[in-house]
């Protein structure tokens, strides 16, 4: 298996010495261009309560709450590793209660219902074991008119995702129209996408319904 292929099945469930170093990664520049585009083009409201499933190394919570100081983030991982470094990376905001990193799963999220005005999702959805039932939990937890972001460096539309898959065995790379059914089917309105193709980057938001 190539680097790239290792790095993507680390991803899955980061622990030891090599789940370290892949969750460093996911905190460097390498990785910054995707958020970066992501809440440069996605206006999400400064006092939001934001939950963001598949935290990884925290590298996207502390950007959200640097770009909204009014807000409060929750990180959610299955790694307790993710945990841990999510925790030390912003470990200022969780001391003073602005940030809360829990671990679970997104197909049963260990949350109460329509707590939460924004859900993000980076990188992540190729891992779950089933899209429809994340997006369900996802819509669950948050409020009336809240809105999910999922946001992928792959956009699952080449010949190399395939390849990629096979490699790396137990993940899936979801094209748009594919993520867009999905959130259809668990309840979503007002599904939009973006496509930086250059750079073969997605994005697809959604809304819960109103009450």
């Amino acid at each position: 298996m190539g680097k790239l292929y290792k790095y993507y099945a680390r991803g899955r469930h980061p622990k030891g010495f090599w789940g370290t170093r892949t969750l460093k990664a996911m905190n460097g520049k390498g990785h910054a261009a995707l958020p970066e585009w992501v809440f440069k083009e996605v206006k999400i409201d400064e006092n939001a309560r934001i939950l963001d499933v598949g935290c990884g190394g925290g590298a996207n919570i502390q950007r959200m709450l640097a770009l909204y100081p009014q807000s409060k983030v929750t990180g959610l991982d299955l790694s307790k590793l993710a945990l841990e470094i999510s925790t030390d990376v912003n470990i200022k905001e969780v001391t003073d209660g602005r940030c809360v990193i829990l671990g679970g799963n997104v197909s049963q999220l260990p949350l109460a219902r329509e707590i939460f005005d924004v859900v993000t999702a980076f990188e992540t959805i190729y891992y779950w074991s089933s899209l429809e039932a994340g997006a369900a939990e996802i819509l669950r937890v948050l409020k009336p008119g809240g809105m999910v972001i999922i946001a992928n460096e792959m956009d699952g539309i080449t010949e190399s995702d395939r390849v990629t898959e096979r490699a790396v065995g137990g993940i899936r790379i979801y094209s748009i129209d594919e993520i867009k059914q999905s959130l259809s089917d668990a309840g979503f309105k007002n599904i939009d996408a973006l496509h930086d193709e250059a750079r073969r980057f997605i994005c697809v938001t959604a809304r819960k319904p109103q009450a």
